[in-house]
């Protein structure tokens, strides 16, 4: 089975989501997520993205891949990710950014949930 975008795009939300809530969950009893872990997943989150980005631009045919474009989005991520969104979703490209921003923030919206719930 071969991978493609949509799959990967419902994987990084499940698991943004997934922790997200660990964080509330540990945040509901006293307890924070260490430092290794917030840098742990932001790594994997971010390399979850740039390979949906990879993969999106692959599926589109008018977009110009270089040479090594995976590891040019990697390096490259934040300057390229919002132009790419405006590039091939126009105005619906700034809710594409805005969505990537909750999912990557879920946990600390989920834990201000908690905290506003007491």
């Amino acid at each position: 089975m071969a991978l493609n975008s949509k799959v990967l795009l419902l994987a990084l939300a499940i698991l943004s989501l997934v922790v997200g809530a660990y964080e509330a969950v540990l945040f509901s009893v006293g307890r924070l997520v260490g430092l290794p872990f917030q840098a742990t997943w932001s790594l994997v989150f971010l390399i979850l993205l740039v390979l949906w980005v990879d993969l999106d631009c692959r599926e589109r045919k008018n977009i110009y891949r270089p040479f090594e474009f995976g590891f040019l989005v990697f390096l490259f991520w934040l300057p390229y990710l919002p132009y790419y969104l405006l590039r091939t979703r126009r105005a619906w490209g700034l809710l594409w950014l805005i969505g990537f921003a909750l999912l990557f923030y879920c946990g600390y919206w989920l834990q201000w949930v908690v905290y506003l719930t007491r």
